[in-house]
């Protein structure tokens, strides 16, 4: 495959940590790298091997003859970036959460769609090694569908720097992490037809209990807080079918457990490596969707959907209101 002629905008810590090390995976072939800080955006292309370095996006699309690019940066300021991107033909790929709202995030579909051009959202989570195993398991027919997800994503307080760009630490949890498991809910469920909502909130921290009831019949639970500790096993799904289920602790072990003999799948060579964690298979995705003609898993159109649950929940916290939700 003829690889992609890509630019990347934002040489900050995030990139520097999971996507710049995960280009080697896909069939990329890094052209440029900008950021407002010129010193950053040299760095990052002497160590990650780009031809060039900018301090103005607009300049680098100007200059150097891309295809892509992707945009590594809070949701409020890619914003603009991602549409100056796509009217100047590229194709873009941001990290979640894919806008700064359900409203922006429908902005970007649109504009996609009329310049037809490809956004990809990297919900690595989706690709990672054990989702990537429960999807498998759960398409087999002895598992018998879905019948209840449950999810628990908890993480530290999001204090001024990690709030930073949002609106308040609940704002910045609400979106920037659980929304990682939402995206989740719906790509182990399926799309979700009704929504409950309990919340308890104190001092900037807030803790949220979400039932599910996806259109298929199964039902899910979703634990969801930020008032644990920062880089301690986020992330616990259990998937029941039909006399089995799965439990996946963190990203890249899976136990499957039935009636004749019970499987454990594991990798911890390297728990933060782009192959288990997603984001090589994510950009291995981005880059064959736009050579093959189709829509990525994870389109921006796909996240519409996740945003609409994560708008939801957050209006009923911002306005304190418990319940089932309409959405």
């Amino acid at each position: 495959m003829e690889p992609l002629r890509l630019g990347f905008i934002g040489a900050g810590a995030m990139a520097n940590f999971a996507i710049y090390p995960a280009l080697h995976f896909a069939p990329i072939r890094l052209r440029a790298v900008c950021d407002l800080d010129e010193g950053k955006a040299r760095r990052a292309a002497e160590t990650f091997g780009a031809g060039a370095w900018y301090g103005d996006y607009r300049r680098m699309m100007e200059k150097e003859d891309l295809e892509a690019v992707i945009v590594q940066m809070h949701p409020r300021p890619r914003q603009s970036i991602v549409r100056d991107a796509l009217q100047a033909g590229l194709h873009v790929f941001v990290p979640k959460p894919p806008a700064p709202s359900l409203e922006a995030t429908r902005e970007i579909s649109e504009l996609s769609r009329r310049t037809a051009k490809t956004v990809m959202v990297n919900f690595e989570r989706r690709f990672s090694f054990g989702v990537t195993q429960a999807r498998a398991i759960l398409a087999e027919p002895r598992f018998g569908g879905l019948r209840q997800l449950q999810c628990s994503f908890c993480s530290g307080p999001y204090d001024e720097v990690r709030g930073r760009d949002y609106d308040g630490p609940v704002h910045a949890y609400a979106l920037d992490f659980a929304v990682h498991h939402l995206d989740l809910a719906r790509y182990l469920g399926g799309e979700v037809g009704k929504l409950s909502l309990f919340h308890n909130e104190r001092e900037g921290r807030v803790a949220l209990a979400v039932a599910l009831e996806f259109t298929s019949g199964a039902v899910g639970t979703l634990q969801l807080n930020s008032e644990r500790i920062w880089w301690r096993n986020y992330d616990h799904i259990e998937i029941t079918g039909h006399g089995e289920y799965l439990v996946l602790d963190g990203l890249w072990s899976i136990r499957r457990y039935t009636q004749a003999e019970n499987t454990f799948t594991e990798n911890y060579s390297d728990q933060r490596s782009g192959e288990l964690t997603g984001d090589g298979p994510a950009l291995i995705e981005f880059v064959e969707a736009i050579r093959e003609g189709r829509q990525p898993v994870a389109s921006i159109h796909d996240a519409v959907e996740t945003m609409r649950l994560y708008q939801a929940i957050y209006d009923a916290v911002r306005d304190h209101r418990d319940g089932v939700l309409s959405f």
